[in-house]
Order: C-alpha cells, then structure tokens, then sequence
C-alpha cells in the first residue's frame, strides 16, 4: 500500500515541476523589463493668465508603468489626476454675475528616458508626449439690474445655471531630467518636468451684458515630481 501510495504521488506531482516553472518564468522576465508604482508633485508654474481668480489645486499625482529596454532606455507611462477651477465676475450698472468652474483633468504623458549608468544613482533625461482630458461643471449665479428708484438698485431677475462642460483633447509636447536612486528593487526618481500644451483647453470668451472676461491656462507648465517604483 505504501509503495502505491508513493507512486500515486508522484504521478500527481510530475506535471506540477512544468506548471510552476511555467507560472515563475514569466513573472521574473517581466519583472527584469517592467517597474510599477506611483508618481506624484506639483505645478510650480502659474496656472491661468486673464481676470478671473485662479483656484486649481497644485497637486498632481497617479500612478506610473515603467517598460525597460535595451541599452539603458526605459518607457515612462503615467496616468496624472488634478483639479481645476477658477471664479470669474461680472459686474456693472446692469448687471452682477459670477461664474465658477470645476473640472477634473487627467493627462497621460508617454516619455522615453534614457538612464545614465552609475552604482546606485541614475541621472536620465526624457522626451514625450502627454494627451490631456478635461471635464466638469460650471456653474453662474447672479441678477439683472431692471430699475433704479430713488437711487437704490431692484433686481428683479435672477439666474443660476448648472451645466457640464467637456473641454477639447489639449496635446503636450514633454521633456524632464532628474536623477533615479536605487536601494533594492525600490527606484526613487524626483524629477523637474516641462510640457508646453496645445492653445489653451479652458478658453471662455462672453460677450454681452457688462462686456467680457477670457480665461486661459498657460501652455508652458513645470512640474517638480517624485516617482517612486518597484521592479
């Protein structure tokens, strides 16, 4: 019975040496090409020119795909969350009107990088590309000056307005440099980032009522980030 036993056993651990070859193997060539893990920063650049008060958050952040190749290149692949917003006024013997937005932007910029040899700090420079994806709500309150008696204003009509706004696909031309430090399989790579966008993504022009107000965000932005990545 004992010898059955062990024969039944073997059997059944024969093709489990291929199978768990089959399921290590991959995972350590992957391992030795791709690096996973976050990045995140801040806008040091402003953010919008125009008369309108800016109230974007300087915050980026998201996480990031690292695709190793050969002679000391790598793929940086990020997805980047942020706010935006800004509130805009309008007023005059007429009218009284403000008008504030909200939205939400994710940018994905692709960069290739070339890493600079060293023991254990990398410095690397990098060109990419970044499309950007912006939506969100904007909203206007305010009231229409209809009368004036005895010198003191009536409104008697007023709005409030919601709406979603989805902006254009704005493109972004992208270069960086930093150093990477290694300890281990954790890689450590703070990094200054410039993209220069296509013409601006939150562009308004209103006419009518007391006149006009553009908003525009700057097509130059730096970036001071710090990606942090298992490989």
């Amino acid at each position: 019975m004992t010898r059955i036993y062990r024969v039944f056993l073997r059997f059944l651990l024969r093709p489990a040496v291929p199978l768990a070859l089959l399921f290590t193997v991959p995972h350590t060539a992957v391992g030795q090409f791709l690096g996973l893990g976050v990045t995140a920063g801040a806008r040091l650049s402003d953010e919008t020119f125009g008369n309108i008060n800016t109230e974007s958050k300087r915050l980026i952040f998201g996480p990031r795909v690292d695709f190793h190749l050969p002679r000391h290149f790598f793929v940086e692949v990020d997805a980047l969350y942020r706010l935006f917003g800004f509130t805009a006024y309008q007023q005059s013997a007429t009218t009284n009107v403000i008008i504030r937005e909200r939205a939400n932007s994710w940018e994905f910029p692709v960069i290739l990088k070339y890493r600079y040899t060293g023991y254990r700090t990398h410095p690397f420079l990098g060109a990419g590309y970044a499309p950007r994806f912006v939506n969100g709500n904007d909203v206007a309150n305010g009231a229409y000056l209809t009368g004036i008696r005895s010198g003191i204003p009536i409104y008697t009509y007023l709005i409030d307005q919601k709406s979603k706004t989805s902006y254009p696909v704005s493109h972004g031309a992208v270069v960086s440099g930093g150093v990477e430090f290694v300890a281990g399989p954790v890689h450590i790579s703070p990094e200054l980032r410039y993209t220069h966008w296509t013409p601006p993504f939150l562009n308004f022009n209103e006419s009518g009522l007391a006149g006009g107000y553009k908003y525009n965000s700057d097509r130059n932005e730096l970036l001071v980030l710090v990606g942090v990545t298992w490989h």
